[in-house]
């Protein structure tokens, strides 16, 4: 098992960066000096390292981090939570509650391109003569990093400003997502792809690997061709190559869906990965402590097994934690797997006294109710397959009391096994501040280390956040070739019989694979593609959450679409969007110049173009 203190990040913050203003902010978040750092290769280790941690800066707040966000936007899930938690209803409802809802997602990502950029122009400030590949390496880690952070940006907010040099240009102007970021977005994971060297890195040690780069590309194109190119269905979409008309080391001169093919075969039999033998072997659920009392894995513990930990063979590219998270600091809670506390069992009682998260609803632990499964998910899945017991908690069948509390919104009894805090036998279950996850149990019984939050609800919380495996590369193989070869191995993984391929059957197998991990939204906009209206794939689909069965405070409902956009539909709402997320208006107060910087479609000019300020319509 990978221990608690997962990456070695001492100086993440005190290294500094190449000075230039902040263009997108009204701060400055760069310290260095550029004519004086970075001075070595060593520095610019230490730079690759502060790069990486701008993925713990954006788990800050994990409602505005592309994995949440993207996964409660999603038709998959209710934003839920409290019923003073507007924030994850606005923005599961295609909303807004306030206007620096998103203000932290936008800095993060420029703060994390400017860290790229920085290694990107300073790494042939010395001489790699027999090094070349540990130069290759690190290079092509920060293209990917580069590439990474823009797609998230396109994702979020489609046409933004975007520079590829070692400093902004002021101004530096919003341009078009279709026709010049998404080729950089392209180039730069190709780049990475044919810098990096399978093996040149630990795997699971945090860093981007080649095998993690061909996926991205694969990831990448995907969404330009099926959302901005609306190319359909993609297996037998007659595609351009893509062409770049930039110079860039590693990335060539165009781009065509038979080297993306090319690069997915190389991450399948060459990058070193393997799918973990048991589905459920890849959530934390089926730890070494709790495998021995949950029933629902009876199997593994007769077995011999557990669970495959923090980097195991399937994980291709993850956010890592460590205990060294607080409620203060710059970085704070960044450091711990948020995701896990908002996505366990509601906290508060049922009126009667009766809370979850103890004995009564072992193993899973108590936290913010957050994220909970939508029950149109449950209800369209077959009860057949495996993966939908092991990914979904029926919490009111499962476990032996379960209560919808007081303060509950959105929650139809159905929680994220894969995102959810857990306990074990030997939990702290009076004193949630001691060892209460098992997390805590394991540095309580294996380490002298100081539970570093001060309360092990909120703070033991160390799993990966996975944003690429294995079983996504292989489904995006057999969505590109209209083959089933890859499909049906990530089903014979789930004990599932072979199936042909078809359009319809990927994308069957991508939702439930991958329920639940905050694919599924852009997945549905890129096979509905941009300007599809209120009757594309994306729209009808999350059109089906109105009516959908909810408890508020303890009573049954039904969901409908929330107040204060004008009485439209959730369909309509995301036709008025195409999916995109408000830009910060203090950002365009900041620029002052609509041809500089304009807010998106659907969102007026502030968030009151589409402002939640109370809770969900319900019956």
């Amino acid at each position: 098992m990978k221990k608690i203190y997962l990456m070695a990040i001492a100086m993440l913050f005190a290294v500094g960066l190449t000075s230039c203003e902040d263009f997108l902010d009204s701060k400055n978040y760069t310290q260095a000096n550029s004519s004086n750092y970075p001075a070595s290769a060593d520095d610019l280790n230490k730079e690759l390292a502060a790069l990486y941690g701008v993925m713990n800066q954006f788990s800050t707040n994990p409602l505005q981090t592309p994995w949440f966000v993207g996964y409660i936007m999603s038709d998959d899930a209710n934003g839920a939570g409290g019923t003073g938690d507007v924030e994850s209803h606005a923005i599961g409802h295609l909303m807004a509650n306030k206007e620096d809802l998103f203000d932290a997602a936008w800095h993060n990502t420029y703060v994390g391109i400017a860290r790229a950029n920085a290694i990107i122009y300073a790494v042939d400030a010395f001489d790699w003569t027999g090094q070349e590949t540990t130069r290759n390496q690190l290079l092509g880690e920060a293209y990917f990093m580069r590439g990474l952070f823009y797609l998230w940006g396109v994702q979020f907010w489609g046409d933004i400003p975007a520079y590829w040099a070692s400093a902004a240009p002021d101004p530096c102007p919003q341009v078009s997502a279709e026709d010049v970021i998404m080729p950089h977005i392209l180039a730069d994971f190709t780049s990475a792809a044919n810098l990096m060297s399978h093996g040149a890195t630990t795997r699971g040690d945090g860093h981007a690997t080649k095998g993690a780069a061909e996926g991205y590309l694969a990831r990448a194109y995907m969404f330009y061709e099926g959302f901005y190119k609306k190319a359909g269905e993609l297996a037998t979409a007659n595609l351009a190559d893509v062409t770049f008309d930039f110079e860039q080391e590693g990335a060539g001169t165009s781009l065509s869906k038979a080297q993306v093919v090319s690069f997915l075969e190389d991450a399948i039999n060459n990058g070193g990965y393997k799918l973990v033998d048991d589905f459920r072997l890849l959530w934390q659920y089926t730890n070494e402590y709790t495998v021995q009392d949950y029933k629902f894995v009876a199997d593994l513990k007769a077995a011999g097994k557990s669970w495959a930990g923090n980097g195991n063979d399937e994980e291709m590219f993850q956010v890592q934690y460590m205990n060294a998270g607080s409620w203060s600091g710059t970085i704070g809670m960044g450091f711990v797997n948020q995701v896990e506390l908002y996505c366990s069992l509601r906290c508060d009682d049922d009126g009667a006294g009766t809370a979850n998260g103890d004995l009564n609803t072992f193993p899973f632990g108590q936290g913010w109710g957050q994220g909970t499964i939508n029950a149109n998910l449950w209800d369209d899945w077959s009860d057949a397959d495996p993966r939908k017991k092991a990914t979904i908690l029926d919490a009111q069948a499962e476990c032996d009391k379960f209560v919808f509390t007081t303060s509950c919104s959105e929650d139809a009894g159905y929680y994220n096994k894969k995102w959810m805090g857990i306990t074990c036998a030997n939990s702290t279950w009076d004193d949630h501040n001691d060892a209460y996850i098992w997390w805590g149990v394991y540095r309580k019984n294996n380490t002298s280390a100081a539970n570093n939050n001060g309360n092990s609800m909120q703070g033991d919380h160390f799993s990966d956040i996975v944003l690429l495996r294995l079983a996504d590369v292989m489904l995006m193989h057999s969505e590109l070739t209209g083959t089933a070869d890859q499909m049906n191995k990530v089903r014979a993984r789930a004990g599932l019989d072979a199936t042909t391929y078809s359009w319809q059957n990927i994308k069957n197998e991508r939702r439930f694979e991958l329920a639940g991990e905050g694919l599924r939204f852009n997945d549905l906009r890129r096979w509905s593609g941009k300007g599809g209206g209120a009757s594309c794939e994306a729209a009808v689909a999350l059109q089906r959450q109105d009516g959908s069965r909810v408890n508020y405070t303890g009573h049954w409902t039904k969901m409908h679409h929330g107040q204060g956009v004008g009485g439209s539909s959730w369909a309509q709402r995301y036709a008025d969007t195409d999916g995109f997320i408000m830009i910060p208006p203090a950002q365009i107060s900041i620029i002052g110049n609509p041809e500089i910087l304009k807010q998106n479609a659907g969102w007026g000019s502030s968030a009151s173009g589409a402002n939640m300020s109370g809770c969900p319509v319900y019956d």
